[in-house]
C-alpha cells in the first residue's frame, strides 16, 4: 500500500470527502457517517454520504450518482470500505465491479470484520490504494462515535451545561431558565441534530421538564432519542419529554425495578433499559454506557444535571466537554455545574487536564469545546 506524498489534489477532494460525510452525522448509527466523492479526469462525478439508519452506505450512494462515469474514477473515502456482507454488498465489491481505478482513504477500519481486509481486496483486484494520512485527525473526528464503540465499547460522550460567570447551572431555588442567551440555545438544537441521542438525568427532567427535541429550524429534522435517568421511576407520565413521539424515549432504571417499568410504560409504548446500580446507589454508568453501545447508540449528548455530569466525569465517560459561559453572577448558594472528586493532596501537575479544541463568541455568552488529555486525578 503505497504512502506516497499527499498531492494538492488528493488533500483538497478528501476533505470534501469529510464534509460530505458530515451531512448525516447523527442520523446513521449503528453505523459511521462516511463520506464519498468519486472524481474523473479532475471533475467530480459522484457524492455520497451514509444515509439515515446506515444504509445505504456512502460508496453505494456515490456510485449511484456516478453511473457508468464511476469508471476509471479516484473514490475519495472516509473510512476503509467495508468488505464483509451484512444487509447490503461490501462497498469493497461494488468499488471493484464500477471499475474504480484509485482509493484514496486516511483510516483503516478497526472493526474486526474489516480491518484491513477492504483494503486488500481492493488491491488484489488492481485497484491502486493511497493512505493520505494527514487527514487521519479529522477523519476519525467524524468517525469518533463508530470508533469510540469498537475500540471501548460504549459510546463517545459529549457533556454540555450552560454556566454561569461563576460556574452555577440554577440559582438556590433550581431556578435555571435561562442561564444561557436564545443563540446560544439554538447552537444547542444543532449540537442535539448531530448526535444519536440526548441524556438528562431525574433532577434535570423533573425541575426543568424539558422536551429535548429539535425546535426552530431544526424543527424538520429527526429528533434524536431521549434518554431520561430514573432509577425509580417516580417521574410523572406527564412530563414534556413524554408527551410527543413516545417511541423516540427510553427510561434507563433499576434493572429490579422491571416489572414496575413495564407496568408503568410498556403500555405507552416507551422503551425502558434496567441498568445496575453502583456502590453509591446510583444507576452504574459504564454498565449503562455499554449498554447502550449494544443497542447501537455512537454518539450521546448530556445535557445534565451537575449530579451526572459529576458522575461521568469522575468515572472518565466524558469525551468532549462543551460548556456555555454567560455574563452573570449567581448566588454562592446555586447549584453547581459540576464539582468532580480529585484525588485528595494532588499537585496542579497531576490533576485532570483538557485541550481546548474551539471557542467562539455566541451573542453575550462564550463557547468552549474541551477534550480531556487524560484521567489521572479523578477518585
Amino acid at each position: 500500500m503505497s504512502q506516497k506524498n499527499t498531492t494538492e489534489v488528493d488533500l483538497r477532494f478528501s476533505k470534501l470527502a469529510i464534509t460530505v460525510g458530515y451531512r448525516s452525522i447523527g442520523y446513521t448509527w449503528p453505523n459511521p457517517s462516511v463520506g464519498c466523492v468519486l472524481v474523473k479526469d479532475g471533475a467530480i462525478v459522484g457524492t455520497g454520504h451514509t444515509e439515515i439508519g446506515g444504509r445505504p452506505h456512502a460508496e453505494f450512494n456515490a456510485l449511484r450518482e456516478a453511473g457508468k462515469l464511476a469508471h476509471g474514477a479516484t473514490a475519495y473515502i472516509t473510512l476503509e470500505p467495508c468488505s464483509h456482507s451484512g444487509e447490503t454488498p461490501p462497498c469493497a465489491l461494488e468499488l471493484i465491479k464500477a471499475n474504480i481505478k484509485r482509493v484514496v482513504c486516511p483510516l483503516e477500519d478497526p472493526d474486526p470484520r474489516v480491518s484491513g481486509k477492504g483494503f486488500r481486496l481492493l488491491e488484489e483486484h488492481g485497484i491502486q490504494v493511497d493512505r493520505i494520512s494527514c487527514l487521519t485527525k479529522e477523519a476519525r473526528k467524524l468517525a469518533e462515535g463508530f470508533l469510540k464503540v469498537v475500540e471501548k465499547k460504549r459510546p463517545f460522550i459529549a457533556l454540555k451545561l450552560a454556566l454561569s460567570l461563576n460556574g452555577k447551572i440554577a440559582t438556590r431555588s433550581n431556578e435555571s431558565n435561562w442561564i444561557s442567551g436564545n443563540d446560544s440555545r439554538t447552537l444547542v438544537h444543532f449540537l442535539r441534530s448531530r448526535y444519536d441521542a440526548v441524556m438528562v438525568g431525574k433532577r434535570t427532567a423533573l425541575v426543568d421538564n424539558p422536551n429535548l427535541n429539535l425546535r426552530g429550524q431544526f424543527s424538520l429534522l429527526p429528533s434524536p432519542k431521549k434518554i431520561i435517568l430514573d432509577r425509580k421511576l417516580s417521574l410523572p407520565k406527564t412530563s414534556n419529554f413524554a408527551k410527543n413521539n413516545k417511541n423516540n424515549l427510553i427510561i434507563v432504571h433499576d434493572r429490579e425495578y422491571n416489572s414496575k417499568a413495564l407496568s408503568k410504560w410498556g403500555e405507552d409504548d416507551v422503551s425502558t433499559l434496567g441498568a445496575r446500580v453502583d456502590q453509591r446507589n446510583g444507576l452504574d454508568l459504564p454498565d449503562l454506557a455499554m449498554k447502550l453501545a449494544n443497542m447501537g447508540f455512537t454518539r450521546i449528548l448530556v445535557e445534565g444535571g451537575g449530579d451526572l455530569a459529576t458522575s461521568l466525569l469522575n468515572q472518565g465517560l466524558v469525551d468532549l466537554l462543551i460548556l456555555f459561559t454567560a455574563g452573570i453572577l449567581v448566588d454562592k448558594e446555586g447549584v453547581n455545574g459540576f464539582n468532580p472528586i480529585i484525588n485528595s493532596g494532588a499537585t496542579l501537575s497531576e490533576s485532570p487536564k483538557f485541550s481546548l479544541e474551539k471557542t467562539f463568541r455566541v451573542n453575550n455568552d462564550v463557547a468552549h469545546l474541551w477534550r480531556p488529555l487524560e484521567s489521572k486525578g479523578f477518585n
